[in-house]
């Protein structure tokens, strides 16, 4: 019996899962990332170990993640962007700050030019689709995957990473999966937070 690589099955469902995040995003997704940050500040407010809070710049129709960091004003938090270093390689976070000098990647998003390099202790990661075992659907670049098994290895504390979606983005079932995938801590929505063991 012919089998679908777990390549090509990932490949099918991006497709059909940016499409259906695109109608949801052009239909509610201003009003969904409002919903979405205050779910996170009324979850954040009993946090008292995170200093160092990594977010993305949005592109596309990905969750908007800044009205998460407008509602942290008060919380002196440093900020930091992810950077492309090199291909196959983790991600480096590059401070954030309301005047630093922005640049667009060549994936499209706009990153520090310059700034030091810090470790988050919580990342906001976008996706296109997640599933009820911790896994998620990226753009195929694996690149938030390679961070996360980096972090494992070489950081002695425990980094919390929070993906970032609508409710339809949930995949029914186990997503497509290869040795190269890694679990995140927590998807949040406007339906609120759900949290995996990403110990097994």
């Amino acid at each position: 019996m012919f089998s679908i690589p777990t390549s090509k099955k990932k490949q099918n469902l991006r497709g059909v899962l940016k499409k259906k995040r695109k109608e949801i995003f052009l239909n509610n997704g201003v009003i969904f990332a409002e919903i979405i940050s205050n779910h996170f500040y009324t979850w954040f407010e009993n946090q008292n170990n995170i200093n160092n809070l990594a977010f993305y710049y949005p592109i596309n129709t990905e969750v908007d993640p800044f009205p998460i960091v407008r509602s942290l004003k008060e919380r002196h938090l440093n900020y930091c962007l992810p950077v492309v270093q090199k291909l196959n390689s983790p991600l480096i976070f590059r401070e954030w700050k309301k005047d630093t000098k922005l640049v667009e990647s060549n994936f499209g998003a706009k990153i520090p030019c310059d700034g030091a390099l810090l470790v988050p202790d919580l990342i906001l990661i976008p996706l296109l689709a997640y599933d009820d075992f911790g896994y998620r659907l990226g753009y195929g670049g694996g690149f938030y995957d390679r961070t996360i098994l980096n972090f494992k290895k070489n950081i002695e504390k425990k980094i919390f990473t929070v993906g970032l979606a609508f409710s339809c983005q949930k995949y029914s079932g186990k997503l497509p999966i290869d040795k190269n995938d890694e679990k995140i801590d927590s998807i949040l929505t406007e339906k609120g937070f759900q949290f995996f063991d990403t110990a097994n």
